[in-house]
């Protein structure tokens, strides 16, 4: 955190806008500083006053006879840019800007908010804000902030730290969990975003000791990037990332060439990012604070087999609906674990998963009997986590379950957590025993069991991020082509050589270039015909391609039939000739290619093919580059995954072969990023052995002078 730590741990704060009136946000900020005991030097700046809440007050920010590492300006957005002079002179490297009236307010706010950043940019400064509510370290008492953050109810000191673009709504989350007992390092609300990001404040967060765990609140980011390396380095340190991500639903309309663009949205590549990173969405208030307390213990199962011990039948069937979707399953226990079980779970009770200790067994007498069971389900190989279903036990019951629970918690390496709907007055003994134990209580099943898939997944991201790295793919190593030089988009065949040569294996073709071309002896029919022109992108909608030429005579008839029809439709393009290819049989037709997106860079694209291309808008995406096992994961996803397994009595398809072709493409993608703007690999064909591209489409970056 040494970039921001006379930021985030300020020995000194000017704070420019107190007034009498106690709503100023330079009055909020002043008076929470001194009510939560800041340890460090206040300077309150106004020429109105000498004196406010018992500090000397100054005139401006020049008049502080003292180095000043950070400044909080709260003046109307006009007295912005004078006190931002001020701090350059003054060498301030610090600035938390809580005025409003900037970009969000129209073009006078734009250009007052281009002028203070090129101010700081000059001097050095570095800018939290403007339009926002400030910051808070809990740990150090640093209120740097106005708002609900300010007053009562106090966070409590924690391990979480919250970064958000919108203060309102990031308070909300901080809020709901203080309510549950979460305490906070830092909160972070940063507004515009003129200087310092999110981004970059999780990255500072990361090198902090103190913070364990990131939450944070996006509408956007200006550096997808930025954001992917983040997350990475977040999983690799171990430091869980929760990220509520605002504006989803939002449209992003792309005129794009290819049918891969069509297929995906800015949401799309954000959720890519997430899987790629381990980074954790969030979608609810309340999946904010089941997460975080999920995540409390450290613990993550190594598969998904669950192991669901209690008091309720009806609970535990709720915790399996829940979990099934998730990718959880109840787990097989051995029979050495049933065996055990049946000495200490009553006779009319069940010690296969899920496993009844009917009703009343949570009580003070049976704290040895429960001990054991919970034991050794725990110990199964079997079994990668467990949660306990209290129901509707009282107080009593909750207090003495909660006790065995916790001392065998701490004891394991695999996560336990336990379901309670019994009012909270009733167990808060019991709750708190259990968060000392870091062992997490839901109110619902389903929630425990959202919550275990959480911790699940992040866990086999980190496997898998230590398990293999960008450059250990077996795919070829691909083409360095230079595109830089071409002007509008490359034709099928240019576009297939190209490819070829990055390692996606294409279909055999002979490209007649003019009319008068003597027609190929020797074809292994039937073929297909397409006219071959870098202006005609989608071929099929002008009868520029027939399909299941069958001998020379049909090849004749169809070689002149696409040639008079992209004449007649397209009578301005740039005609190469007329291509004559394999067609492939015993496939299935996947959609594959890129899109070269201004925030997050290649993006690669697979879905179905052919008639489900429009039918069922089944996609998958990730960032470019990645290995053959992530391409894997992408086809996984697909809902056509189960037809490349073999349908209706026809043979599995090769689905390494497919990963390759797509980890091929990604590494093309990306070590091309500067000069693709979009390909299309239209159709994919997946086959028993291989795959090969039947038709594709390179669009090169628009190129100066073209």
């Amino acid at each position: 955190m040494n970039d921001f730590k006379h930021l985030l741990e300020p020995r000194s704060i000017a704070v420019v806008g107190v007034s009498d009136e106690a709503g100023r946000p330079g009055s909020q900020a002043v008076r929470a500083l001194i009510s939560n005991g800041y340890k460090g030097q206040i300077y309150p700046v106004n020429p109105k006053y000498t004196e406010f809440d018992g500090l000397k007050c100054y005139g401006a920010v020049s008049d502080i006879d003292a180095q000043i590492d950070l400044v909080v300006i709260g003046v109307p957005a006009k007295g912005v840019i004078p006190v931002l002079k001020a701090c350059a002179e003054k060498s301030v490297p610090y600035v938390v800007v809580l005025s409003g009236g900037f970009r969000e307010s129209g073009p006078e706010g734009v250009e007052r908010e281009r002028e203070m950043l090129a101010i700081a940019r000059a001097a050095g400064i570095r800018i939290i804000g403007p339009n926002c509510l400030g910051f808070a370290n809990i740990h150090s008492q640093v209120f740097a902030a106005f708002g609900s953050i300010t007053r009562e109810p106090k966070l409590k000191k924690g391990g979480v730290s919250l970064v958000t673009q919108s203060g309102g709504f990031g308070y909300s989350l901080a809020l709901a969990c203080a309510d549950a007992d979460i305490g906070f390092r830092h909160v972070i609300a940063t507004g515009n975003e003129t200087d310092v990001d999110t981004v970059q404040l999780i990255e500072a967060l990361l090198g902090d000791n103190e913070t364990e765990i990131i939450l944070a609140y996006i509408e956007g980011t200006k550096d997808g990037r930025a954001l992917l390396d983040v997350g990475k380095r977040a999983l690799a340190v171990g430091k869980p990332i929760l990220l509520w991500k605002g504006g989803v639903t939002e449209e992003g309309a792309r005129a794009a060439a290819s049918h891969t663009a069509s297929m995906t949205g800015s949401y799309d590549f954000y959720r890519a990012l997430f899987k790629q990173t381990g980074i954790v969405e969030i979608r609810e208030i309340h999946e904010t604070v089941d997460f975080l307390k999920a995540f409390a213990a450290k613990k993550y199962p190594a598969n998904g087999a669950m192991a669901v011990m209690g008091v309720s039948g009806g609970s535990a069937i709720v915790f399996a609906d829940a979990g099934e979707p998730e990718g959880l399953h109840l787990a097989n226990l051995a029979e050495q674990t049933e065996r055990l079980l049946t000495e200490v779970v009553p006779n009319i009770g069940a010690v296969h998963n899920p496993i009844d200790l009917t009703a009343g067994y949570f009580s003070a007498s049976n704290r040895d009997k429960l001990r054991t069971a919970i034991e050794v389900t725990l110990a199964d190989p079997g079994v990668d986590a467990l949660c306990l279903n209290l129901a509707t036990t009282g107080s009593a019951g909750s207090t003495a379950a909660a006790e065995v629970i916790a001392n065998v918690a701490k004891d394991s390496a695999k996560p336990v957590c336990v379901f309670s709907s019994a009012p909270r007055d009733q167990i808060a003994d019991a709750s708190r025993l259990l968060a000392a134990a870091a062992v997490p209580l839901f109110p619902s099943p389903s929630r425990a069991a959202k919550a275990l898939a959480v911790l699940t997944r992040y866990g086999a991201a980190r496997r898998e991020a230590k398990r293999s790295e960008y450059g250990e793919s077996s795919a070829a190593p691909s083409s360095k082509d230079d595109l830089r030089g071409w002007a509008g988009k490359l034709s099928e065949a240019q576009s297939k050589d190209i490819l070829s040569r990055a390692g996606i294996p294409v279909t055999r073709d002979v490209l007649l270039s003019d009319a008068d071309d003597s027609l190929p002896e020797k074809l292994s029919w039937p073929v297909v015909v397409k006219i071959v022109s870098p202006d005609i992108a989608h071929k099929t909608e002008i009868g520029g391609v027939k399909v299941g030429v069958r001998d020379p005579k049909e090849l004749e008839s169809a070689i002149a039939e696409v040639r008079a029809n992209a004449q007649f439709h397209a009578p301005e393009a740039q005609i190469e000739g007329v291509m004559v290819s394999q067609m492939v049989k015993d496939g299935f037709e996947l959609i594959a290619g890129v899109v070269n997106d201004e925030v997050f860079g290649p993006v690669v694209v697979v879905g179905a093919g052919g008639i489900y291309a429009e039918l069922m808008r089944d996609s998958s995406c990730r960032l470019a580059p990645f290995d053959e096992n992530v391409g894997r994961q992408m086809l996984d996803e697909l809902r056509c995954r189960p037809i490349l397994d073999g349908a209706r009595g026809k043979p599995a398809l090769d689905v390494d072969a497919a990963s390759k072709a797509l980890a091929a493409l990604s590494r093309f993608a990306w070590e091309h990023r500067d000069a693709v703007s979009e390909i299309d690999i239209n159709p994919l064909f997946v086959l028993p052995q291989g795959v090969l591209a039947a038709d594709a489409l390179i669009v090169p970056m628009p190129f100066p002078g073209h």
